[in-house]
């Protein structure tokens, strides 16, 4: 073969990932060009309520139409279709479910928005270009595939999100009865276009045979190939505003929403079709359940930022997530098409082995940097942060992740043959233990913010103590059944992998134990959150009604007259009583009270920051873990079913490597760098900053002009006034 050829070959597989980025760029690129229009008031407000009218009313319903009116069922895969429908409506009801279990009041809108964000895909803005880059050559059907899934979500699952939406909608007006309520769910049902042109579509599929006269295609195809780009202008026309004010405990929601989407949906969709084999052979399950996968990460679609409009609901929330969903699902498609790519074309096993054992290595050396930080700041410095009940489960887990990072190191080094060996025992145990304490005190985590939210402090502490024996004593005892029964062999090149060095017995205990603390923990935050939503109701309506009594006693009261009686027997306390001017002494006479109080009220800043549990980084961090148990889970599951190296698998194992081993990271990205874990973190919070600013000036007669004003001139004023 020439050079010549060579080059052309690799310049035709390169084109690929070339129109992916090609088709990524362009999505962004709208969706900036309607940011920049709104910010300049180049599309004023009531003209972006037209483009909406526009692509809600026309647009999308034509689409709609189109693509199920074309739709040809006999090309269809119908167990491959039922395992993405399986997967689809186990992930929207199962966010469905909770979302109306944890928001109170319980809104059915909301709930059905969530879920249809979790399930619902940019199949042809994105989807497309993607799936024709990566499979032109080898599965040119797949392309034609997006067709027959994107029916899943507009024939069957988005009815049912519309159903709750015009219920929370309806429900939240004034009807005179129940039957006047359903009949205006009903009409609202009815006159809805995209549920209509929904149900139009299918029909129009049995009536014309999948091929729709040119004079209907010919209108219709202009309103639909015209929604793509005004969704995406629209979508960044909406943010303009509004995505400042998603700060703090806002950000939660969203974050969860696109881990549903990016990493549960893919994840369910992939195992789904591995265990309904929904290939005509194990070759055909691979591929689809690699398709399957990708086809999870494309993110979602702008009809849903249409809907939200409609019904006035979570408009800013839903808009930020969703193009947070689109950004964050690039570097994932890529990574995604990349590591399909490498395995097609014939990676060797030693060769992933080879990479996945430096990159283990390169993870533990900062794992082992990370918590050798993280407990400095935790035990040796004046605050103490660890005897907070929160923070006595994230110094457990950062313990755990230092075990298993010595462990992995020593795994990193050791040589095949050497597998039986007493340092094979050794990395073993510490992996091991490292690996299922860190998944045990995730659930101590959920565990202990649920009972703050529900229960005493005392109650807490006192259960705090039953959580030592279960996260040290329970991965200790795995551990050791496992070495005394089963005897160490050389594992294969495509699964060596530290987490799995018994094969798939380890592959099936690690599932079992994943399985009931990813259930346990998620129960935990479902619930937390239902008892701290309930909490906050019942405070604002103390608060309430105390405003309510207070401005009463405000209007009986008459206004208190000073005597001179009074100012005389106030002005001989001083030292003892406060000021009893309104805005404060003005010869400085009560400056010593003053500084006393100060110096009361920062002892009480400290003890209240020592004992500060810090719900949201702690809630914040249980979430990721939650993504990095389920990540565990699918590995652990994929290493039990499959036979031989993927794309997928080599993706998840890679992931579940920086995840597992990594968890340490992700302490320190959230508590790391916060003063209220020591000196460490103030100094290096300084050091930033001159770094950024430059050296401070010091000037030395400033400072001593200071310190005569505060210690010696107000000493002086309060000895003459007396």
């Amino acid at each position: 073969m020439s050079v010549l050829e060579v080059t052309q070959i690799s310049t035709m597989r390169v084109e690929p990932i070339d129109n992916l980025y090609l088709a990524l760029i362009q999505c962004f690129a709208i969706i900036l060009c309607g940011y920049i229009a709104g910010r300049f008031d180049v599309i004023t407000k009531i003209e972006g309520n037209g483009l909406n009218t526009f692509v809600g009313k026309f647009a999308l319903p034509s689409l709609i139409f189109m693509s199920l009116a074309k739709l040809d069922f006999s090309l269809v895969n119908w167990k491959f279709l039922l395992a993405v429908l399986i997967a689809k409506s186990c992930v929207f009801l199962v966010v469905l479910g909770i979302s109306l279990v944890i928001k109170r009041p319980s809104n059915p809108g909301c709930a059905a928005l969530f879920a249809i964000f979790t399930t619902q895909s940019n199949d042809f803005a994105i989807g497309y270009p993607m799936i024709q880059a990566l499979y032109e050559q080898t599965h040119p059907e797949y392309a034609a595939y997006l067709y027959l899934m994107a029916p899943i979500s507009l024939a069957i699952l988005n009815p049912i999100g519309f159903v709750l939406l015009e219920i929370g909608k309806r429900s939240g007006e004034n009807h005179r009865s129940y039957r006047d309520m359903v009949c205006s769910i009903v009409k609202g049902i009815a006159l809805n276009p995209v549920l209509v042109m929904t149900v139009l579509g299918i029909l129009g599929n049995l009536v014309f045979g999948h091929l729709v006269p040119a004079i209907l295609a010919t209108v219709l195809d202009v309103f639909g190939n015209a929604f793509s780009a005004s969704a995406l202008l629209l979508l960044g026309l909406m943010m303009v505003g509004k995505v400042h004010k998603l700060k703090g405990t806002a950000l939660v929601i969203p974050g969860i929403l696109i881990s549903v989407k990016l990493l549960v949906l893919p994840l369910v969709i992939r195992e789904s079709i591995i265990l309904l084999n929904a290939g005509e052979n194990a070759t055909d399950t691979q591929d689809l359940s690699t398709y399957g996968f990708l086809y999870g990460t494309i993110p979602t679609a702008p009809a849903l930022f249409i809907f939200t409009l409609r019904y006035n609901i979570e408009i800013d929330l839903i808009a930020s997530a969703m193009v947070a969903c689109t950004f964050l699902s690039a570097p994932l498609m890529f990574v995604s098409a990349k590591l399909i790519d490498a395995v097609s074309t014939g990676v060797s096993p030693k060769n992933y082995a080879y990479q996945l054992n430096i990159f283990s290595f390169d993870v533990s050396i900062a794992s082992i940097t990370v918590c050798t930080w993280l407990i400095i700041c935790l035990i040796g410095l004046r605050r103490k942060k660890y005897k907070c009940v929160t923070h006595k489960c994230t110094l457990c887990i950062v313990i755990a992740q230092l075990i298993t990072a010595i462990g992995v190191i020593i795994w990193t080094k050791l040589e095949p043959d050497n597998t039986g060996s007493i340092l094979w025992y050794i990395q073993f145990i510490l992996i091991t233990v490292g690996v299922y304490a860190s998944r045990m005190w995730t659930v101590a985590i959920a565990a202990t913010l649920l009972y703050l939210s529900s229960r005493s402090l005392d109650f807490v502490c006192n259960i705090q103590r039953w959580f030592y024996p279960i996260g040290w004593g329970i991965p200790l005892l795995i551990a050791i059944i496992m070495c005394s029964t089963m005897s160490p062999r050389e594992s294969e090149l495509e699964f060596r992998n530290p987490n799995f060095q018994l094969g798939t017995v380890q592959a099936a205990i690690s599932t079992s134990i994943l399985t009931f603390c990813f259930i346990v923990t998620m129960g935990c935050l479902v619930l937390q959150q239902s008892y701290q939503r309930r909490n906050i109701s019942a405070s604002y309506s103390n608060l309430t009604n105390n405003i309510e009594n207070s401005n009463n006693d405000t209007n009986n009261d008459e206004r208190r007259v000073v005597d001179v009686e009074d100012l005389i027997s106030s002005n001989s306390h001083l030292p003892i009583i406060g000021c009893e001017y309104t805005h404060g002494c003005p010869n400085g006479t009560c400056s010593s009270n003053n500084n006393e109080i100060d110096d009361c009220e920062l002892y009480i800043d400290i003890e209240n920051e020592r004992n500060d549990p810090q719900f949201l980084r702690h809630l914040v961090f249980v979430i990721l873990l939650l993504c990095s148990m389920f990540i565990g889970l699918s590995i652990s599951i994929g290493t039990l079913l499959m036979e031989q190296l993927t794309g997928i698998y080599a993706e998840l194992a890679f992931l579940d490597v920086a995840l597992n081993f990594g968890q340490s990271l992700i302490v320190f990205a959230i508590f790391g760098l916060d003063t209220g874990l020591g000196k460490l973190g103030c100094w290096l919070q300084k050091m930033c900053r001159k770094w950024r600013t430059g050296i401070a000036i010091f000037l030395y007669s400033f400072y001593c002009i200071f310190i005569f004003k505060k210690f010696h001139n107000s000493n002086a004023d309060y000895i003459l006034h007396l």
